[in-house]
């Protein structure tokens, strides 16, 4: 079912002031936007360019393509200086919500500012969340009751995890595969490089344990 967008006015709306009166309150409300789902076109450091996927009808039922809307801000789940960054991609679908009044000055600010226009619900003022409707995902972090926590990445990339001031892990480690370490391993406070044997003798005998 193709629902028909209200920017023409109706038979019903020739019909005394009620009529009248709901014309113009729905070509005010077509005029606000509220939220859409949206195709990525563009992806820069902070911002992306959409364009909204459901067209726009007009009073015939033909429809018209959206233009791209510009440098919307993208979604990551922030708090001070942590961020778990998920960056977008050309292609991606995702919702783009759209604020009460102009945030262009907030924008270049990034403080409290007043409004830059006096424009209300407006295509400008967009913020991009991702991603909906998207194929199924390669590499993930998986978070469930039932299964625990999994990260699964792919053959092509590594998973990297950056620690300068160190990594702990409590708990035991089961490996597949091999480990490689570019300086040391300690186990129990014995270094994998410097340990000494004792009882060393000639011939067929074994050492003793690392010191």
């Amino acid at each position: 079912m193709t629902e028909r967008l209200h920017t023409f006015a109706e038979l019903g709306d020739t019909h005394g002031d009620y009529g009248a009166a709901t014309a113009v309150v729905r070509q005010l409300m077509n005029r606000m936007a509220t939220a859409t789902l949206v195709k990525v076109k563009k992806v820069s450091a902070d911002t992306v360019d959409v364009q909204p996927m459901v067209h726009q009808i007009d009073g015939d039922g033909k429809a018209t393509d959206h233009g791209t809307i510009h440098a919307i801000p993208w979604f990551a789940l922030r708090a001070g200086n942590s961020a778990v960054l998920l960056k977008p991609k050309v292609g991606d679908i995702g919702l783009a919500i759209f604020c009460h009044s102009d945030i262009s000055k907030v924008k270049k600010t990034k403080a409290p500012a007043t409004p830059g226009s006096r424009r209300r619900f407006d295509w400008a003022d967009a913020l991009y969340l991702g991603g909906f409707l998207g194929p199924t995902p390669t590499q993930f972090i998986t978070v469930d009751d039932d299964t625990g926590i999994t990260i699964t990445g792919t053959s092509s990339h590594p998973v990297t995890i950056n620690a300068p001031g160190g990594l702990t892990i409590n708990g035991d480690i089961t490996l597949t595969g091999k480990l490689t370490a570019s300086d040391d391993v300690i186990a129990s406070g014995k270094s994998l490089k410097s340990h000494t044997h004792g009882g060393i003798q000639t011939g067929s005998g074994t050492s003793g344990p690392p010191s």
